[in-house]
């Protein structure tokens, strides 16, 4: 290990060198955060830093509901002082493409420095990866400026924010870092997903950034502003039940903001009714920070866009969650019921009810419902509204995990995304992990490198020229999306509340 400097418009930042790839860690790319300012929108850093990058940046603060099988033990010590960045490239003197990563964790958890998230792997293919932390939970996804009447100001939106000014950062100093700051690319799973899409939305002209992959997430998981003061409300409401009243509230720990929010559900404001997204903490259309409808302002966006799904996405929560575990043929027909208008109802149940589902049809049957209804859907309405720029994707590769019940799990492909399916996550990846990892990462960087996923290893059109998409297992090959037939089926028959 060699010390490796740096000194950029930011200030002088100093990391280290192993094995070829420069590291820095924990880099600040706003002002730090306060009980007073945790509220607040961020703030750019006001002069120049020096600063020592061998030591991983805190956790924003985690609203952990319950810890399950997937829990992420290997996450910093959690502080609201937590807008930071990680860089790694392999050459400080050279031009190559940016790819900055958004985490996952449903705006509610999740870290940069997640171990699953390796910064070994990606830089050996040419380009400087960037992983970001942003505000999460009440921190980042809770409007209060107008049920509060302005006592507290947040938008809803600072997580957004925070990402828009690490992306800014980036653009600014990474050129010192051996980056070209004019190609630019985001890439994000799931939550990470829905922030790189809203991104999209926020700066779809491409002067920020060039090109979006989206694994696992679309342009959807917003609220409109008469939910999220409801959200808000219901805020203010249990820390009051808590004994806090909302003059207490703009200096209480981050501790103690987190125990409020691990007391709401979005079940809670939805009075008996199916609401999507299924989450409690979400971005804003504000028509602000955000416009009103995400999707109309990426239409027509210069952003190249590479979107898919997992086949098994929804199987991380159904293999787990009692409710799918026993589910009954009258539970199925009601659940059906509440998210979907009744003359459909039948038509769902010959295409989903399929004879090989087995003993445990309804529980397999609801499961790939939900797959297609918060994934699916999302990812065909990218495509679709922006098909000329766009390349897909799925991921069709089983975990061995439990006997192979997980499938391809919601994040089953970011140990290979990331390299480390031969490392720490080698048990939760297939026996073909090195050529699936090398298939991602070559064709990932490609697309960062040319706004274009072929390689050597796929010859991959946009969406627009075939209408084929990408199918990965442990060959790759071009087909037609398989689940489109639902995916149009259930998207039609969806109540809207």
């Amino acid at each position: 290990m060699t010390a490796s400097s740096v000194k950029c418009s930011a200030g002088l930042i100093s990391g280290k060198s192993i094995n070829n790839i420069h590291y820095f860690y924990g880099i600040p790319y706003a002002e730090p955060l306060t009980k007073k300012t945790q509220w607040n929108a961020p703030i750019p850093l006001k002069k120049e830093i020096s600063f020592q990058a061998s030591t991983k940046g805190f956790s924003s603060p985690q609203t952990v509901y319950s810890k399950s099988f997937f829990h992420d033990t290997s996450l910093p010590k959690e502080s609201i002082d937590c807008l930071s960045l990680n860089i790694a490239s392999k050459n400080l003197n050279a031009n190559m493409p940016v790819m900055i990563w958004i985490h996952g964790g449903a705006y509610i958890t999740g870290s940069a420095n997640s171990a699953v998230y390796s910064l070994e792997s990606i830089p050996t293919h040419d380009v400087v990866l960037v992983t970001i932390n942003y505000r999460l939970g009440p921190f980042g996804f809770l409007k209060l400026d107008e049920v509060t009447s302005g006592d507290i100001s947040s938008s809803g939106n600072e997580g957004l924010m925070d990402q828009k000014l690490a992306i800014e950062w980036v653009k600014k100093n990474i050129r010192e870092f051996g980056g070209n700051p004019d190609n630019i690319t985001l890439f994000g799973e799931s939550a990470g997903a829905w922030s790189v899409a809203l991104q999209s939305s926020v700066s779809p002209d491409g002067s920020l950034f060039s090109k979006a992959i989206c694994q696992s997430g679309g342009m959807n998981a917003y609220f409109k502003k008469d939910r999220a003061n409801e959200w808000g409300e219901l805020f203010i409401k249990t820390a009051r039940d808590a004994g806090i009243k909302l003059g207490e509230l703009s200096n209480a720990s981050h501790q103690q903001i987190i125990e409020l929010a691990k007391k709401m559900r979005h079940t809670m404001i939805a009075d008996g009714k199916w609401l999507a997204p299924e989450v409690g903490f979400a971005p804003v259309a504000d028509g602000k920070f955000l416009p009103e409808d995400p999707l109309v302002s990426f239409k027509d966006s210069n952003i190249n866009l590479i979107v898919g799904t997992t086949a098994d996405e929804y199987r991380l929560w159904s293999e787990f969650e009692p409710y799918y575990l026993n589910l009954t043929e009258d539970q199925f027909l009601r659940r059906l019921r509440k998210m979907f208008q009744e003359k459909f109802i039948p038509n769902i149940q010959e295409l989903y009810l399929d004879k090989s589902l087995g003993r445990q049809k309804y529980k397999h049957a609801l499961s790939n419902i939900m797959t297609d209804w918060t994934f699916g859907i999302h990812a065909m309405d990218m495509l679709e509204s922006h098909q000329n720029q766009s390349y897909a994707y799925q991921f069709n590769v089983p975990s061995p995990l439990l006997d192979g019940r997980l499938g391809a799990y919601h994040s089953s492909e970011l140990p290979y995304l990331f390299g480390s399916c031969t490392k720490e996550f080698s048990d939760w990846c297939s026996k073909d992990a090195e050529e699936i990892s090398d298939f991602l990462q070559v064709s990932w960087t490609q697309f960062a490198k040319t706004g274009s996923p072929t390689s050597h290893l796929l010859d991959w059109p946009s969406y627009e020229t075939t209408n084929l998409i990408a199918q990965i297992n442990s060959n790759f090959e071009l087909k037609p999306y398989n689940n489109v037939k639902k995916i149009r089926l259930i998207n039609e028959a969806k109540i809207i509340y």
